[in-house]
């Protein structure tokens, strides 16, 4: 099939909500083949890089996913649609504090489900994305992508499909929260930085208690820390 151009060529979520259209009114169905990035690139009259960025969105929630070089639609991609419905609503009236509350209610259980139930190479992972967050202080951007990878690992670890299905579904907002904090903020990173410590440990060690712990403490820190920016920026 032909794709049509998109209107506004900077914007990698028109890319992403076009091709969920696509699919969503079965023009394009589970099993089909999309064209090369190159060729979707050209058709959209976008560029490469955020046709790149759109289908690494689409398969992470679940709509595409790679067979070797190619893309594919999601031959379970029925099983996400309800749950993206749900959340359509919500990018509508997105707040930045709804999301803390979100997350204060699920990672603090799924830090203690992981750890009991992460395998070794979970727990490696988890430990891993703490690591390059210690080496990236100096380096905000990079800093804020493993903080956001360290906590997608914690809910992988869980266990519990629901649960990565739920933050599957709020992540990129999610990640405008970890964002924000960590880009306003001079005194947070430390802090941060030793609660992911504390909640590695804790998961390596099998320690559910401990884990639920440090991570509703963390979640905590952040909220007080919204809290305070959003304070500053309206005096």
């Amino acid at each position: 099939m032909k794709f049509e151009k998109i209107s506004r060529v900077s914007v990698a979520d028109e890319v992403i909500d076009y091709i969920k259209e696509l699919i969503l009114s079965e023009k394009l169905k589970p099993g089909d083949q999309l064209p090369s990035e190159e060729r979707m690139a050209v058709q959209m009259g976008v560029g490469r890089g955020t046709i790149r960025e759109a289908l690494k969105v689409l398969i992470y929630l679940g709509f595409l996913e790679r067979k070797g070089k190619s893309t594919y639609v999601s031959e379970n991609v029925e099983a996400y649609l309800s749950l993206t419905e749900v959340f359509e609503n919500f990018k509508k009236h997105r707040d930045i504090m709804e999301i803390i509350e979100v997350r204060k209610i699920i990672e603090p259980e799924a830090a203690a489900l992981a750890a009991i139930r992460a395998s070794k190479e979970e727990k490696e992972y988890i430990e891993k994305d703490f690591d390059m967050m210690s080496f990236s202080q100096e380096a905000r951007e990079d800093f804020i992508n493993y903080d956001h990878d360290f906590h997608l690992a914690v809910i992988r670890a869980s266990g519990n499909q629901i649960l990565s299905g739920i933050i599957k579904g709020i992540q990129g907002i999610m990640k405008r929260n970890q964002e924000i904090v960590l880009k306003k903020s001079d005194t947070i990173m430390p802090r941060s930085l030793e609660f992911h410590r504390k909640i590695a440990n804790a998961i390596k060690n099998g320690d559910g208690e401990e884990a639920r712990h440090y991570m509703l403490k963390h979640l905590l820190d952040v909220e007080k820390e919204m809290f305070r920016i959003f304070k500053l920026k309206k005096s």
